[in-house]
């Protein structure tokens, strides 16, 4: 009963740690924020970058393999639901996006004659008044957006 003073000052800092260290936010490395299920093709940006490799390697997947795409500081995740061979030297999938309810991810992969690959592709939400059209610039791949008025949405 002699130290209540010092006991009672032991409490004081104790919760006043407590109190500090709860209001500090975590550290994440390297985390990117994820499309949710409210986000909208109309949160994004106007231009994203493409990772050339990754798309091009969707052609390696099966149908219904989980898809995750880097688009620009977002992932786009999604199901493969069809991959047709239409031509030779052309495959098209399509990609039904878990992480934006309702959107599609068309993507067709071209081989030239010379064995170089092209890339076209598009995003649609029907929910949106946007597209996302997989463009080339200087020989670097982007998702830009554009008015979904021009596009044919079934």
């Amino acid at each position: 009963m002699k130290n209540l003073n010092a006991i009672g000052l032991l409490v004081a800092c104790i919760f006043a740690y407590q109190s500090i260290t709860a209001q500090q936010q975590p550290v994440t490395l390297n985390q990117k924020p994820v499309l949710s299920k409210a986000t909208t093709l109309s949160q994004l940006p106007p231009k994203l970058e493409c990772n050339f490799s990754a798309v091009k390697g969707l052609s390696a997947h099966r149908i219904s393999d989980k898809i995750n795409m880097t688009l620009g500081d977002y992932e786009f995740s999604g199901e493969l639901v069809e991959k047709i061979q239409s031509a030779a030297g052309v495959v098209n999938m399509n990609i039904r996006s878990i992480s934006m309810p309702g959107a599609l991810c068309t993507v067709s992969v071209i081989t030239q004659n010379d064995n170089t690959q092209k890339l076209v592709g598009r995003i649609i939400n029907p929910k949106s008044d946007e597209v996302l059209v997989l463009t080339e610039e200087n020989n670097r791949y982007f998702w830009v957006k554009k008015p979904k008025q021009y596009f044919m949405v079934e």
